[in-house]
């Protein structure tokens, strides 16, 4: 029991770990999505990850004479 002259000691407020400020997180969530889904466009735009074995692969003959290494004269990389 607390007299008068004591003072009620109460334990510090911890910030609940549940807590999520939506604001944020749905701003945070459209940029990240905003963000794959152009790297995602760029990707199916670009011909360049159309073949990725394109020495070893017979299948892939329409890139092949864009790739470098597939020049004449052995000037790839």
């Amino acid at each position: 029991m607390a007299t008068p002259t004591q003072a009620t000691t109460e334990a510090p407020q911890e910030p609940d770990p549940f807590y999520y400020d939506y604001d944020t997180v749905q701003t945070v969530g459209m940029t990240l999505a905003t963000i794959l889904f152009l790297l995602g466009i760029l990707i199916v735009i670009s011909k360049k990850v159309k073949c990725r074995k394109a020495d070893s692969s017979p299948t892939c003959k329409s890139c092949k004479s864009e790739l470098p290494s597939s020049a004449p004269g052995g000037g790839g990389v």
